[in-house]
């Protein structure tokens, strides 16, 4: 085994995958705009969907989601080979669980767009499903009845986010994933407080409304 380096040098790299933006390429490279400055200026699936429709929508969604996964599943595949022998880091689950969070960290806050993100609810699904693909399950039945009842994806992303702490309680023996799940539980809270404001004020945008590109 290594040194603990190689689980922080793990971790910087969940960072930077998470950091990659999909929907803000796609829109550069493809519609020529800057999502950015177009409908509510942000990086996930929903605004995708939108703007540009269903198939981009979903293609955002899924990159962003693999974008959690894939970083999780490095992380254990990297720290179980070459961690360290003791210490905080030489737990893989440890490494997982900062790994996953990481990758939120950078979709929410990207190194490539000025700290400027998405909202985080995607690529915490894609966490999920590299930690237990059941609890995501779990988490995309509540999810979807909670958009089909209100329209609403910010409120199901959050109202899904704080389901997963006692999931991870029931569903795996690891303490660090219930810590995940509150860290990234406040992290989308933060994320997601402007549509927060929007819903108590009766403004917040529901699925299904369109946003029109300019020209």
């Amino acid at each position: 085994p290594m040194s603990a380096n190689i689980s922080l040098m793990l971790v910087g790299v969940s960072y930077l995958l998470g950091s990659i933006p999909p929907s803000y390429l796609i829109a550069k490279f493809v519609y020529k705009v800057d999502i950015l400055k177009q409908g509510n200026g942000n990086l996930g699936g929903a605004n995708s969907l939108r703007l540009f429709g269903k198939k981009v929508g979903v293609l955002v969604a899924l990159l962003d989601i693999l974008k959690g996964t894939a970083a999780v599943l490095i992380a254990q595949t990297v720290n179980s080979s070459d961690g360290p022998e003791t210490g905080f880091l030489a737990e893989t689950p440890n490494v997982m669980a900062l790994a996953g969070f990481a990758a939120v960290f950078g979709h929410c806050f990207s190194i490539f767009l000025k700290f400027r993100g998405g909202k985080g609810g995607a690529t915490t699904a894609g966490v999920i499903l590299a930690i237990d693909p059941f609890s995501l399950l779990v988490v995309v039945i509540f999810w979807v009845l909670i958009v089909s009842s209100t329209r609403f994806t910010s409120l199901a992303n959050l109202l899904a986010v704080f389901s997963m702490p006692p999931l991870m309680r029931t569903r795996t023996d690891g303490s660090q994933y219930v810590l995940l799940g509150y860290a990234l539980a406040i992290l989308l809270v933060l994320t997601h407080r402007e549509n927060l404001s929007r819903m108590l004020a009766g403004t917040e945008r529901k699925v299904g409304e369109t946003e029109q590109l300019p020209g």
